[in-house]
């Protein structure tokens, strides 16, 4: 394909539509965050398939990375996924039994305050989320590979841009 041809997509059309309907508003928005929710999808749909080839469910995977990243004893309270994943109470009780239940992770008391509470991944959750881990990492990649690290770079730049607003919270 000739470089020179600009490549064209829905969000191209979408746009296009819009500013043929309603020419007094600016769709220059919808140019990038059509196509970030666009790619989203894509990315939920991998994701999805990438971890249950692990016996994971894509919360489970977040849920024992946030685990793996404390480091030894691999470990959290409960209020740390809250704030983190912005996960609710609720939720986070449910998936807590789940992971239990799946052998991937274990609740655990403070020894010098019986009142804290922790998830303690376990070595089964911790071995299929480095697995889950390093094949999501080895995938992305190749879907990057096309993309000068230059380019990389700036485009996560903008993207943190972006997020900085937000508090740059939830997976």
């Amino acid at each position: 394909m000739d470089d020179n041809v600009r490549k064209t997509d829905e969000v191209d059309e979408i746009v296009a539509a819009w500013q043929r309907e309603r020419g007094d508003l600016d769709s220059s928005p919808l140019e990038i965050f059509s196509r970030l929710l666009r790619l989203n999808r894509h990315l939920d749909k991998f994701r999805r398939e990438a971890f249950a080839a692990h016996g994971l469910d894509v919360w489970e995977f977040e849920m024992l990375s946030l685990l793996r990243r404390q480091g030894e004893p691999y470990q959290a309270q409960p209020s740390q996924f809250m704030s983190e994943l912005l996960v609710p109470s609720g939720t986070l009780t449910h998936r807590i039994n789940t992971m239990v239940e799946r052998g991937h992770a274990i609740r655990h008391q403070d020894s010098k305050d019986r009142r804290v509470k922790y998830v303690r991944a376990t070595p089964l959750g911790i071995e299929r989320s480095d697995r889950a881990m390093a094949d999501l990492l080895e995938s992305e990649e190749a879907m990057l590979e096309p993309i000068p690290m230059e380019d990389r770079r700036e485009i996560s730049r903008i993207l943190r841009d972006l997020l900085l607003p937000f508090g740059g919270t939830g997976s």
